[in-house]
């Protein structure tokens, strides 16, 4: 009994212990650091939290993170609203007080990893705007012109990291990574990010809201909008990508641009659970493009699942594949709009569809039913949900490569997916005793 209460007494001291090592620092007005540059961010250590409050002027700094938290204590940067509001991190004008490793001069607004890496670090609450080639930093030694390719988030090397909560827009990417195994299990989760691209040229086609490279990234509840250029809403180049519970809409390009890395053989990827929505002034109609785009293969297979794809145009295609060796596999998915569905390039297969019947599919293959109406909820708060009579509503089949557990909201966010018989087609489930829970009536 002695031995069992000295282990307690040892246990909780070396808890108490790590809790006080964690060092809390606030940033903003009345705070005791006034500026972000004041925080001593090349000394931080596990489980510190970095608290950026508030200000009506933004805080036009910019921050490397280059220590490391543990699973169990993250490093946070934490941004701390007002009345909703967010902190503001803006690149105009902004100067850094910490110097660089490795030079990346021009192209980020924060940071993380430099010549050693910023891993288990969390970001959380921040709007984080302006690091675009119109803009410009400042140090020591004058203003420096960002890059086109400049990042609201730059990834240069860091493992578990986590993006929460904040809103990316006026970047030239919003979130650009490298990759493995400098960068792998980055998480972005309930995040806005739209409006980043080339400010100076927009007709360019190189720079996105997100530019994923590593390993076993995850991107979920968040909303994507236009790109201010023609870049791609949504870029990856990744090795095991989940892309889980999104509203992806608009932009001149793609939405989902799933490609090439040559440090993987074989890259697969899980797109599930998202409404995607073409751009109206669309100047390439493909919507998903799947496979390469720098000479080499991604080889893998797109799992594509209870995902609703709204097409705008007469000539839109849904799904282009670039190289003969990638696959396609397609379920309880809901096609709405004209078009084609697919380039007839690499494997398709998949089950239990639903199309608009001018959207062409492959007649030698089954893979669903088409109809002219998918019985959708008029003038609901979230567009595309299935009313009853919706050839959607329990059409779908539940033997899913993961399961599917949440469904978007058009704002970032979701909430929990309940299946009241068989599951149903597309992004969301008709449940109306969890519609009344959460909207009331329609």
């Amino acid at each position: 009994m002695k031995r069992i209460f000295l282990f307690l007494i040892l246990a909780l001291t070396f808890w108490a212990g790590r809790d006080a090592c964690a060092r809390i620092y606030e940033v903003g007005p009345g705070k005791a650091l006034e500026r972000i540059r004041s925080v001593p961010f090349d000394r931080l250590e596990p489980g510190d939290l970095v608290k950026i409050y508030y200000r009506e002027k933004p805080y036009q700094e910019r921050i490397i993170l280059r220590r490391s938290g543990t699973e169990e204590e993250p490093i946070i940067i934490k941004g701390i609203p007002s009345n909703g509001r967010l902190p503001i991190i803006d690149g105009k004008f902004a100067g850094a007080a910490q110097r660089e490793n490795w030079n990346h001069r021009g192209r980020w607004l924060i940071k993380i990893g430099d010549d050693v890496p910023g891993d288990y670090v969390r970001i959380e609450n921040l709007v984080l705007r302006n690091a675009n080639n119109a803009n410009f930093t400042v140090d020591s030694k004058g203003k420096h012109e960002y890059t086109a390719n400049s990042g609201g988030v730059f990834l240069v090397k860091g493992k578990h990291v986590t993006i929460f909560n904040c809103r990316i827009y006026a970047c030239g990417n919003g979130i650009i990574s490298a990759y493995a195994p400098d960068v792998t299990h980055l998480t972005v989760r309930k995040c806005l990010i739209y409006g980043n691209g080339d400010f100076q040229n927009r007709k360019s086609d190189q720079e996105h809201n997100v530019y994923l490279q590593g390993t076993h990234t995850i991107v979920e509840f968040c909303r994507f909008g236009p790109p201010i250029a023609c870049g791609q809403t949504f870029k990856d180049r990744g090795l095991n990508t989940i892309i889980r519970y999104n509203w992806i809409e608009g932009g001149f390009n793609r939405q989902l641009d799933l490609v090439d890395h040559k440090e993987y053989k074989q890259a697969h990827a899980f797109v599930y659970g998202n409404v995607l929505v073409q751009g109206q002034l669309s100047h390439n109609y493909n919507m998903i493009h799947w496979g390469g785009d720098a000479g080499h293969s991604r080889s893998g297979t797109l799992y594509f699942f209870n995902n609703t794809v709204i097409g705008k145009h007469p000539v839109t295609r849904y799904i282009d594949v670039q190289y003969s060796d990638c696959k396609i596999d397609l379920r309880n998915n809901a096609f709405i709009g004209q078009g084609k569905l697919w380039n007839y390039r690499g494997a398709l297969k998949g089950l239990h569809n639903w199309f608009s019947k001018d959207i062409q599919s492959p007649q030698e293959k089954y893979l669903g039913i088409s109809g002219d109406n998918p019985g959708f909820m008029i003038g609901f708060k979230i567009p595309y949900f299935p009313y009853l009579g919706s050839a959607l509503i329990n059409n779908g089949i539940s033997h899913l490569p993961l399961p599917v557990e949440y469904m978007p909201l058009p704002r970032g966010g979701g909430w929990k997916r309940s299946v009241v018989q068989a599951m149903d087609i597309g992004a969301y489930e008709f449940n109306p005793v969890i519609l009344k829970k959460h909207f009331g009536s329609k």
